[in-house]
Protein backbone atom coordinates (compact mmCIF):
# COMPACT_ATOMS: atom_id res chain seq x y z
CA UNK A 1 0.00 0.00 0.00
CA UNK A 2 1.28 3.43 -0.82
CA UNK A 3 2.99 5.34 1.93
CA UNK A 4 0.90 8.38 1.04
CA UNK A 5 -1.99 6.74 2.85
CA UNK A 6 -0.13 6.66 6.14
CA UNK A 7 -1.02 10.28 6.81
CA UNK A 8 -4.57 11.62 7.10
CA UNK A 9 -5.81 13.59 4.13
CA UNK A 10 -7.87 16.02 6.18
CA UNK A 11 -6.01 17.66 9.03
CA UNK A 12 -7.96 19.52 11.74
CA UNK A 13 -7.19 23.18 12.16
CA UNK A 14 -4.70 23.97 14.94
CA UNK A 15 -3.09 27.03 16.43
CA UNK A 16 0.32 26.17 15.02
CA UNK A 17 1.51 28.97 12.75
CA UNK A 18 3.10 26.58 10.31
CA UNK A 19 -0.21 24.79 9.82
CA UNK A 20 -2.01 28.08 9.36
CA UNK A 21 0.37 29.05 6.57
CA UNK A 22 -0.30 25.92 4.55
CA UNK A 23 -2.35 26.96 1.56
CA UNK A 24 -5.53 25.26 0.44
CA UNK A 25 -3.92 24.54 -2.92
CA UNK A 26 -1.21 22.45 -1.28
CA UNK A 27 -3.79 20.36 0.56
CA UNK A 28 -5.80 19.86 -2.63
CA UNK A 29 -2.68 18.75 -4.50
CA UNK A 30 -1.97 16.21 -1.77
CA UNK A 31 -5.51 14.84 -2.00
CA UNK A 32 -5.31 14.60 -5.78
CA UNK A 33 -1.93 12.85 -5.61
CA UNK A 34 -3.25 10.31 -3.10
CA UNK A 35 -6.29 9.71 -5.28
CA UNK A 36 -4.07 9.06 -8.31
CA UNK A 37 -1.83 6.70 -6.37
CA UNK A 38 -4.86 4.64 -5.35
CA UNK A 39 -6.86 4.95 -8.53
CA UNK A 40 -6.29 1.31 -9.42
CA UNK A 41 -7.14 0.05 -5.96
CA UNK A 42 -10.59 -1.61 -5.94
CA UNK A 43 -13.06 -0.16 -3.44
CA UNK A 44 -13.70 -2.29 -0.37
CA UNK A 45 -16.70 -4.52 -0.74
CA UNK A 46 -19.61 -4.11 1.65
CA UNK A 47 -19.28 -6.41 4.64
CA UNK A 48 -21.75 -7.97 7.03
CA UNK A 49 -22.28 -4.81 9.09
CA UNK A 50 -23.13 -2.78 6.01
CA UNK A 51 -25.66 -5.36 4.84
CA UNK A 52 -27.18 -5.51 8.34
CA UNK A 53 -27.54 -1.71 8.35
CA UNK A 54 -29.18 -1.78 4.90
CA UNK A 55 -31.60 -4.52 5.99
CA UNK A 56 -32.71 -2.77 9.19
CA UNK A 57 -32.95 0.61 7.44
CA UNK A 58 -35.22 -0.95 4.77
CA UNK A 59 -37.70 -2.33 7.34
CA UNK A 60 -39.72 0.94 7.48
CA UNK A 61 -40.29 0.66 3.74
CA UNK A 62 -41.35 -2.96 4.18
CA UNK A 63 -43.96 -1.74 6.65
CA UNK A 64 -44.93 1.02 4.22
CA UNK A 65 -45.63 -1.61 1.57
CA UNK A 66 -47.47 -3.83 4.05
CA UNK A 67 -49.77 -0.95 5.02
CA UNK A 68 -50.32 -0.11 1.37
CA UNK A 69 -51.75 -3.53 0.53
CA UNK A 70 -53.16 -4.75 3.81
CA UNK A 71 -56.70 -3.41 3.22
CA UNK A 72 -56.89 -4.65 -0.36
CA UNK A 73 -58.86 -7.85 0.26
CA UNK A 74 -60.51 -7.82 3.75
CA UNK A 75 -63.07 -5.09 3.05
CA UNK A 76 -65.99 -7.50 3.56
CA UNK A 77 -64.81 -8.86 6.94
CA UNK A 78 -63.50 -5.82 8.86
CA UNK A 79 -66.51 -4.23 10.61
CA UNK A 80 -68.92 -5.65 7.97
CA UNK A 81 -71.56 -2.97 8.60
CA UNK A 82 -69.27 -0.11 7.60
CA UNK A 83 -70.32 2.33 4.92
CA UNK A 84 -68.49 2.89 1.66
CA UNK A 85 -67.46 6.34 2.87
CA UNK A 86 -65.94 5.04 6.12
CA UNK A 87 -63.99 2.36 4.27
CA UNK A 88 -62.72 4.93 1.77
CA UNK A 89 -61.67 7.11 4.71
CA UNK A 90 -59.75 4.20 6.23
CA UNK A 91 -57.93 3.48 2.98
CA UNK A 92 -57.15 7.14 2.24
CA UNK A 93 -56.23 7.90 5.87
CA UNK A 94 -52.89 6.27 5.15
CA UNK A 95 -52.28 8.87 2.42
CA UNK A 96 -53.39 11.75 4.64
CA UNK A 97 -50.95 10.75 7.36
CA UNK A 98 -48.27 10.14 4.76
CA UNK A 99 -48.58 13.70 3.50
CA UNK A 100 -47.81 15.05 6.96
CA UNK A 101 -45.05 12.55 7.69
CA UNK A 102 -43.23 13.22 4.43
CA UNK A 103 -43.37 16.99 4.95
CA UNK A 104 -41.90 17.08 8.46
CA UNK A 105 -39.51 14.12 8.42
CA UNK A 106 -36.89 15.72 6.19
CA UNK A 107 -36.28 18.71 8.44
CA UNK A 108 -36.33 16.52 11.57
CA UNK A 109 -33.81 14.12 10.03
CA UNK A 110 -31.59 17.08 9.15
CA UNK A 111 -31.72 18.32 12.71
CA UNK A 112 -31.56 15.11 14.76
CA UNK A 113 -29.96 12.68 12.34
CA UNK A 114 -30.99 9.91 9.96
CA UNK A 115 -30.61 7.13 12.51
CA UNK A 116 -32.86 8.92 15.01
CA UNK A 117 -35.43 9.36 12.26
CA UNK A 118 -35.48 5.63 11.50
CA UNK A 119 -35.88 4.69 15.17
CA UNK A 120 -38.72 7.19 15.55
CA UNK A 121 -40.47 5.62 12.57
CA UNK A 122 -40.25 2.20 14.23
CA UNK A 123 -41.91 3.56 17.38
CA UNK A 124 -44.74 5.21 15.43
CA UNK A 125 -45.36 1.97 13.54
CA UNK A 126 -45.44 0.08 16.84
CA UNK A 127 -48.10 2.37 18.30
CA UNK A 128 -50.14 2.32 15.08
CA UNK A 129 -49.91 -1.48 14.85
CA UNK A 130 -51.32 -1.89 18.35
CA UNK A 131 -54.14 0.54 17.51
CA UNK A 132 -55.02 -1.48 14.40
CA UNK A 133 -55.32 -4.69 16.40
CA UNK A 134 -57.34 -3.43 19.37
CA UNK A 135 -59.58 -0.77 17.84
CA UNK A 136 -63.25 -1.38 18.70
CA UNK A 137 -64.79 0.83 16.00
CA UNK A 138 -64.33 1.88 12.42
CA UNK A 139 -63.37 5.35 13.61
CA UNK A 140 -60.49 3.84 15.57
CA UNK A 141 -59.30 2.05 12.43
CA UNK A 142 -59.35 5.34 10.50
CA UNK A 143 -57.29 6.98 13.25
CA UNK A 144 -54.82 4.09 13.22
CA UNK A 145 -54.45 4.42 9.46
CA UNK A 146 -53.64 8.12 9.76
CA UNK A 147 -51.01 7.41 12.43
CA UNK A 148 -49.37 4.63 10.44
CA UNK A 149 -49.51 6.91 7.40
CA UNK A 150 -47.30 9.40 9.24
CA UNK A 151 -44.70 6.68 9.67
CA UNK A 152 -45.13 5.62 6.05
CA UNK A 153 -44.62 9.11 4.69
CA UNK A 154 -41.54 9.59 6.85
CA UNK A 155 -40.18 6.25 5.61
CA UNK A 156 -40.25 7.39 1.99
CA UNK A 157 -37.97 10.29 2.95
CA UNK A 158 -35.63 8.97 5.64
CA UNK A 159 -34.95 5.44 4.36
CA UNK A 160 -33.76 6.48 0.86
CA UNK A 161 -31.70 9.26 2.44
CA UNK A 162 -30.02 6.87 4.86
CA UNK A 163 -29.31 4.19 2.26
CA UNK A 164 -27.85 6.70 -0.18
CA UNK A 165 -25.53 8.22 2.42
CA UNK A 166 -24.09 4.94 3.71
CA UNK A 167 -23.63 3.28 0.30
CA UNK A 168 -20.42 3.16 -1.76
CA UNK A 169 -20.60 5.13 -4.99
CA UNK A 170 -20.35 2.12 -7.30
CA UNK A 171 -23.47 0.42 -5.89
CA UNK A 172 -25.42 3.43 -4.67
CA UNK A 173 -28.09 3.05 -7.35
CA UNK A 174 -28.68 -0.63 -6.65
CA UNK A 175 -28.82 -0.05 -2.90
CA UNK A 176 -31.23 2.84 -3.45
CA UNK A 177 -33.51 0.53 -5.43
CA UNK A 178 -33.84 -1.64 -2.32
CA UNK A 179 -36.17 1.06 -1.00
CA UNK A 180 -38.77 0.06 -3.57
CA UNK A 181 -37.90 -3.62 -3.29
CA UNK A 182 -38.65 -3.57 0.44
CA UNK A 183 -41.91 -1.80 -0.33
CA UNK A 184 -43.12 -4.32 -2.92
CA UNK A 185 -42.08 -7.27 -0.73
CA UNK A 186 -44.21 -5.73 2.01
CA UNK A 187 -47.15 -5.42 -0.39
CA UNK A 188 -46.81 -9.08 -1.38
CA UNK A 189 -46.45 -10.12 2.26
CA UNK A 190 -49.67 -8.28 3.17
CA UNK A 191 -51.84 -10.29 0.77
CA UNK A 192 -50.17 -13.62 1.64
CA UNK A 193 -50.41 -13.02 5.39
CA UNK A 194 -54.06 -12.04 5.41
CA UNK A 195 -55.35 -15.10 3.51
CA UNK A 196 -55.72 -17.36 6.60
CA UNK A 197 -57.25 -14.54 8.66
CA UNK A 198 -59.72 -13.18 6.13
CA UNK A 199 -62.80 -13.74 8.28
CA UNK A 200 -64.97 -11.72 10.64
CA UNK A 201 -63.53 -13.47 13.72
CA UNK A 202 -59.82 -13.48 12.83
CA UNK A 203 -59.23 -10.25 10.92
CA UNK A 204 -57.38 -8.55 13.80
CA UNK A 205 -54.48 -10.95 13.25
CA UNK A 206 -53.96 -9.33 9.87
CA UNK A 207 -52.28 -6.35 11.55
CA UNK A 208 -50.00 -8.30 13.91
CA UNK A 209 -46.89 -7.95 11.67
CA UNK A 210 -46.95 -4.17 12.20
CA UNK A 211 -45.95 -4.20 15.89
CA UNK A 212 -43.80 -7.33 15.51
CA UNK A 213 -41.59 -5.93 12.74
CA UNK A 214 -41.40 -2.61 14.57
CA UNK A 215 -40.13 -4.34 17.71
CA UNK A 216 -37.52 -6.17 15.64
CA UNK A 217 -36.34 -2.85 14.22
CA UNK A 218 -36.20 -1.20 17.65
CA UNK A 219 -34.20 -4.10 19.11
CA UNK A 220 -31.73 -4.29 16.20
CA UNK A 221 -31.22 -0.55 15.73
CA UNK A 222 -28.62 -0.10 18.53
CA UNK A 223 -26.50 -2.89 17.01
CA UNK A 224 -27.01 -2.43 13.25
CA UNK A 225 -27.68 1.26 12.63
CA UNK A 226 -25.04 3.99 12.84
CA UNK A 227 -25.38 7.64 11.98
CA UNK A 228 -24.36 8.42 8.42
CA UNK A 229 -20.86 9.89 7.98
CA UNK A 230 -22.30 12.61 5.74
CA UNK A 231 -24.64 13.91 8.44
CA UNK A 232 -21.89 13.80 11.07
CA UNK A 233 -19.52 15.76 8.82
CA UNK A 234 -22.16 18.39 8.15
CA UNK A 235 -22.71 18.85 11.90
CA UNK A 236 -19.20 18.46 13.24
CA UNK A 237 -18.77 22.14 14.09
CA UNK A 238 -19.87 21.35 17.63
CA UNK A 239 -16.54 19.58 18.19
CA UNK A 240 -14.21 16.92 16.91
CA UNK A 241 -16.19 14.04 18.45
CA UNK A 242 -18.59 13.87 15.54
CA UNK A 243 -15.78 13.77 13.02
CA UNK A 244 -14.19 10.93 14.93
CA UNK A 245 -17.59 9.21 15.03
CA UNK A 246 -17.87 9.65 11.25
CA UNK A 247 -14.42 8.05 10.97
CA UNK A 248 -15.46 5.02 13.05
CA UNK A 249 -18.85 4.63 11.38
CA UNK A 250 -17.33 4.65 7.92
CA UNK A 251 -14.80 2.07 9.08
CA UNK A 252 -17.66 -0.20 10.22
CA UNK A 253 -19.71 0.32 7.06
CA UNK A 254 -16.77 -0.47 4.75
CA UNK A 255 -15.44 -3.36 6.81
CA UNK A 256 -12.01 -1.76 7.42
CA UNK A 257 -10.38 -2.83 10.69
CA UNK A 258 -6.60 -2.54 10.47
CA UNK A 259 -4.74 0.62 11.34
CA UNK A 260 -3.15 0.75 7.89
CA UNK A 261 -6.64 1.43 6.52
CA UNK A 262 -6.69 4.87 8.16
CA UNK A 263 -5.56 6.49 4.92
CA UNK A 264 -8.43 4.85 3.02
CA UNK A 265 -10.88 6.10 5.64
CA UNK A 266 -9.52 9.64 5.33
CA UNK A 267 -9.90 9.43 1.54
CA UNK A 268 -13.49 8.24 1.88
CA UNK A 269 -14.28 11.05 4.30
CA UNK A 270 -12.82 13.49 1.80
CA UNK A 271 -15.05 12.00 -0.88
CA UNK A 272 -18.07 12.53 1.37
CA UNK A 273 -17.13 16.19 1.81
CA UNK A 274 -16.45 16.63 -1.91
CA UNK A 275 -19.80 15.07 -2.82
CA UNK A 276 -21.57 17.47 -0.48
CA UNK A 277 -19.69 20.53 -1.63
CA UNK A 278 -19.84 19.93 -5.40
CA UNK A 279 -23.61 19.90 -5.73
CA UNK A 280 -24.83 22.68 -8.02
CA UNK A 281 -25.54 25.63 -5.77
CA UNK A 282 -24.73 29.23 -5.12
CA UNK A 283 -23.12 27.98 -1.93
CA UNK A 284 -20.13 26.59 -3.78
CA UNK A 285 -16.96 26.47 -1.77
CA UNK A 286 -15.06 28.13 -4.61
CA UNK A 287 -14.68 31.91 -4.48
CA UNK A 288 -17.23 33.86 -6.46
CA UNK A 289 -15.98 36.41 -8.92
CA UNK A 290 -17.47 39.87 -8.69
CA UNK A 291 -17.02 43.19 -10.39
CA UNK A 292 -16.10 44.93 -7.16
CA UNK A 293 -12.38 45.79 -7.30
CA UNK A 294 -12.24 45.86 -3.52
CA UNK A 295 -12.83 42.11 -3.47
CA UNK A 296 -9.64 41.46 -5.44
CA UNK A 297 -6.32 41.91 -3.57
CA UNK A 298 -3.97 43.94 -5.69
CA UNK A 299 -0.75 42.29 -4.56
CA UNK A 300 0.68 39.04 -3.29
CA UNK A 301 1.32 40.62 0.10
CA UNK A 302 -2.35 41.55 0.45
CA UNK A 303 -3.38 38.02 -0.46
CA UNK A 304 -1.09 36.58 2.20
CA UNK A 305 -2.41 39.05 4.80
CA UNK A 306 -5.97 38.11 3.86
CA UNK A 307 -5.20 34.41 4.33
CA UNK A 308 -3.60 35.05 7.71
CA UNK A 309 -6.54 37.16 8.87
CA UNK A 310 -9.03 34.45 7.86
CA UNK A 311 -9.55 31.83 10.59
CA UNK A 312 -8.66 28.37 9.30
CA UNK A 313 -11.57 26.04 8.67
CA UNK A 314 -11.68 22.33 8.10
CA UNK A 315 -13.40 21.02 4.97
CA UNK A 316 -16.29 19.71 7.02
CA UNK A 317 -16.80 23.14 8.60
CA UNK A 318 -16.97 24.77 5.16
CA UNK A 319 -19.56 22.23 4.02
CA UNK A 320 -21.53 22.80 7.22
CA UNK A 321 -21.58 26.54 6.47
CA UNK A 322 -22.67 25.89 2.89
CA UNK A 323 -25.34 23.45 4.08
CA UNK A 324 -26.98 26.14 6.19
CA UNK A 325 -26.86 28.87 3.57
CA UNK A 326 -29.85 30.52 1.98
CA UNK A 327 -32.46 28.12 0.64
CA UNK A 328 -33.93 30.92 -1.45
CA UNK A 329 -30.66 31.58 -3.25
CA UNK A 330 -30.38 27.88 -4.07
CA UNK A 331 -33.91 27.66 -5.48
CA UNK A 332 -33.57 30.70 -7.73
CA UNK A 333 -30.12 29.85 -9.06
CA UNK A 334 -30.57 28.92 -12.78
CA UNK A 335 -27.91 26.22 -12.44
CA UNK A 336 -30.16 24.32 -10.04
CA UNK A 337 -33.31 24.52 -12.15
CA UNK A 338 -33.08 21.09 -13.80
CA UNK A 339 -32.14 19.17 -10.61
CA UNK A 340 -34.97 20.84 -8.67
CA UNK A 341 -37.59 20.28 -11.37
CA UNK A 342 -36.53 16.65 -11.79
CA UNK A 343 -36.58 16.04 -8.05
CA UNK A 344 -40.17 17.31 -7.90
CA UNK A 345 -41.53 16.11 -11.24
CA UNK A 346 -40.64 12.42 -11.01
CA UNK A 347 -42.10 11.79 -7.51
CA UNK A 348 -45.27 13.58 -8.65
CA UNK A 349 -45.39 11.41 -11.77
CA UNK A 350 -44.90 8.35 -9.59
CA UNK A 351 -47.94 9.16 -7.46
CA UNK A 352 -50.15 10.32 -10.33
CA UNK A 353 -49.33 7.34 -12.54
CA UNK A 354 -52.34 5.40 -11.24
CA UNK A 355 -50.35 2.56 -9.69
CA UNK A 356 -52.00 3.12 -6.30
CA UNK A 357 -55.31 2.01 -7.78
CA UNK A 358 -53.73 -1.39 -8.38
CA UNK A 359 -52.18 -1.61 -4.92
CA UNK A 360 -55.34 -0.55 -3.07
CA UNK A 361 -58.12 -1.99 -5.25
CA UNK A 362 -56.67 -4.77 -7.41
CA UNK A 363 -59.09 -7.32 -5.93
CA UNK A 364 -62.06 -5.18 -6.98
CA UNK A 365 -60.43 -4.52 -10.36
CA UNK A 366 -60.14 -8.24 -11.13
CA UNK A 367 -63.65 -9.03 -9.88
CA UNK A 368 -65.74 -10.06 -12.88
CA UNK A 369 -62.65 -10.49 -15.04
CA UNK A 370 -61.25 -13.68 -13.49
CA UNK A 371 -62.97 -16.27 -11.31
CA UNK A 372 -60.76 -15.70 -8.23
CA UNK A 373 -59.87 -12.00 -7.79
CA UNK A 374 -57.61 -12.70 -4.78
CA UNK A 375 -55.48 -15.02 -6.88
CA UNK A 376 -55.12 -12.24 -9.44
CA UNK A 377 -54.00 -9.87 -6.68
CA UNK A 378 -51.39 -12.35 -5.45
CA UNK A 379 -50.04 -12.76 -8.99
CA UNK A 380 -49.96 -8.99 -9.50
CA UNK A 381 -48.03 -8.41 -6.26
CA UNK A 382 -45.63 -11.25 -7.10
CA UNK A 383 -44.98 -9.73 -10.53
CA UNK A 384 -44.46 -6.43 -8.73
CA UNK A 385 -41.70 -7.92 -6.55
CA UNK A 386 -40.04 -9.76 -9.47
CA UNK A 387 -39.98 -6.61 -11.62
CA UNK A 388 -38.33 -4.67 -8.79
CA UNK A 389 -35.59 -7.31 -8.54
CA UNK A 390 -34.99 -6.78 -12.25
CA UNK A 391 -34.73 -3.03 -11.66
CA UNK A 392 -32.09 -3.65 -8.96
CA UNK A 393 -29.99 -5.63 -11.43
CA UNK A 394 -30.33 -3.07 -14.23
CA UNK A 395 -30.09 0.17 -12.25
CA UNK A 396 -26.32 0.70 -12.38
CA UNK A 397 -25.97 -0.86 -15.84
CA UNK A 398 -28.48 1.08 -17.93
CA UNK A 399 -28.65 4.26 -15.89
CA UNK A 400 -31.50 6.33 -14.49
CA UNK A 401 -32.44 8.24 -17.65
CA UNK A 402 -32.78 5.14 -19.82
CA UNK A 403 -34.88 3.27 -17.27
CA UNK A 404 -37.16 6.24 -16.66
CA UNK A 405 -37.77 6.60 -20.40
CA UNK A 406 -38.55 2.90 -20.82
CA UNK A 407 -40.79 2.98 -17.76
CA UNK A 408 -42.87 5.97 -18.82
CA UNK A 409 -43.18 4.81 -22.44
CA UNK A 410 -44.24 1.29 -21.47
CA UNK A 411 -46.79 2.56 -18.96
CA UNK A 412 -48.30 4.83 -21.61
CA UNK A 413 -48.85 1.91 -24.00
CA UNK A 414 -50.28 -0.22 -21.18
CA UNK A 415 -52.78 2.54 -20.32
CA UNK A 416 -54.09 2.38 -23.89
CA UNK A 417 -54.40 -1.40 -23.65
CA UNK A 418 -56.21 -1.23 -20.29
CA UNK A 419 -58.63 1.43 -21.50
CA UNK A 420 -59.64 -0.58 -24.57
CA UNK A 421 -60.02 -3.81 -22.60
CA UNK A 422 -62.08 -2.24 -19.79
CA UNK A 423 -64.39 -0.61 -22.34
CA UNK A 424 -64.99 -3.99 -23.96
CA UNK A 425 -63.20 -3.25 -27.22
CA UNK A 426 -60.71 -6.01 -26.40
CA UNK A 427 -61.12 -9.35 -24.55
CA UNK A 428 -61.38 -9.04 -20.77
CA UNK A 429 -58.36 -11.28 -20.24
CA UNK A 430 -56.21 -8.49 -21.67
CA UNK A 431 -57.11 -6.47 -18.58
CA UNK A 432 -55.04 -8.88 -16.49
CA UNK A 433 -52.21 -8.82 -19.03
CA UNK A 434 -52.32 -5.02 -19.15
CA UNK A 435 -52.18 -4.72 -15.37
CA UNK A 436 -49.19 -7.08 -15.12
CA UNK A 437 -47.27 -5.23 -17.85
CA UNK A 438 -48.19 -1.89 -16.30
CA UNK A 439 -46.72 -3.01 -12.97
CA UNK A 440 -43.54 -4.27 -14.65
CA UNK A 441 -42.90 -1.00 -16.48
CA UNK A 442 -43.70 1.01 -13.35
CA UNK A 443 -41.19 -0.84 -11.19
CA UNK A 444 -38.54 -0.63 -13.89
CA UNK A 445 -38.15 3.13 -13.42
CA UNK A 446 -40.85 5.30 -11.87
CA UNK A 447 -41.34 2.87 -9.01
CA UNK A 448 -37.84 3.06 -7.55
CA UNK A 449 -35.76 5.89 -9.05
CA UNK A 450 -37.71 8.86 -7.59
CA UNK A 451 -36.92 7.63 -4.06
CA UNK A 452 -33.20 8.33 -4.39
CA UNK A 453 -33.03 10.70 -7.36
CA UNK A 454 -33.23 13.85 -5.24
CA UNK A 455 -30.40 12.74 -2.95
CA UNK A 456 -28.20 12.21 -6.01
CA UNK A 457 -29.01 15.45 -7.83
CA UNK A 458 -29.43 18.05 -5.07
Amino acid sequence: MSSDLDEPLLLPATDNNSNNNDSEETQQEQVQQNSLNNNNMPPPRPRAFFMAAVTVAALPMFLFGFNTGVLNAPEAVIFPSHSRFSWSAAVSGFCVGGLFGANVSGSLADRWGRRTGLVTIFWINLVAGVLHSITPTMGGLILARVVVGIAGGASTVVTPMYLSEISPKDIRGSIGTLTQLACVVGILASILWELPFNSETKWRWIFVPLPLVSIVGIVLAPFCLVETPSWLLLHCDAGDDRRQEAHENLRKLRGLRDQEDDGIIEMMLHDEITASSQRPSTTSLEPVATDDPDNHPSSLEEQEEQQLDTPPQSSSQRVFSAYHSSFKSYVFDPRNRIPLISSILFPVAQQLSGINAVFYYSTALFRGVISNPETGTIIAFAVNAAATVGAVLLMDRLGRKTLLSLSAGGMFLCCILLTLSLEGSLPGLLTVVGVMLYICFFELGLGCIPFFLASEMI
